[in-house]
């Protein structure tokens, strides 16, 4: 089976010297296996999360917060669909949190597998979010609300995660 590297496809960060004053936050490694319904192993996933409980708001982040949908609005959304018999669709972004890009500098030690030897004095800048960073719903968040703008799509005035687009007479609504 075909491994994948979101944290190298994404160009999650560079290798680069620690700046003078500036700090690094530690990273670990979760392990998960997942099992499947008859109870046996399916797969073994790895995620890299930064131990940003370190982090110092107004120095390390300054913005974290990120809205989500209402269930009000979710449900709006299906009854609304159901009247007019339109089609719903769900999706899912694999790896959703390292989409999105970092505004502070954040640098982080190198995590285990993916130090260079002869750098071993060299941290990695973060240019994507990673799990457990304190600004990673908010980069996610602002990344996916960009690309919709960029698509067309009007933000509602109510409704912050709620998304609106008309094309072709069809009616395109997107609730993140």
């Amino acid at each position: 089976m075909k491994k994948s590297n979101p944290l190298k496809k994404n160009q999650t960060w560079r290798l680069v010297v620690l700046p003078v004053g500036a700090k690094k936050i530690e990273v670990k490694w979760i392990y998960k296996t997942k099992i499947n319904e008859l109870g046996e192993v399916d797969k073994h996933k790895a995620r890299l999360v930064v131990k940003g409980y370190t982090q110092d708001n107004g120095i390390d982040y300054t913005e974290v917060f990120a809205p989500v949908a209402r269930m009000d609005t979710v449900r709006m959304i299906i009854a609304f669909a159901t009247q007019k018999g339109w089609k719903l669709y769900q999706l899912d972004v694999k790896s959703a949190s390292l989409h999105g890009e970092l505004k502070e500098d954040v640098f982080v030690e190198p995590p285990k597998g993916y130090e260079k030897k002869g750098s071993e004095q060299m941290v990695y800048k973060l240019q994507k979010a990673l799990y457990e960073l304190k600004q990673t719903p908010r980069a996610w968040f602002s990344r996916i609300e960009s690309y919709f703008i960029k698509e067309g799509f009007k933000s509602s005035s109510n409704e912050q995660t709620l998304f609106i687009k008309k094309k072709g007479g069809k009616l395109l609504i997107m609730s993140i």
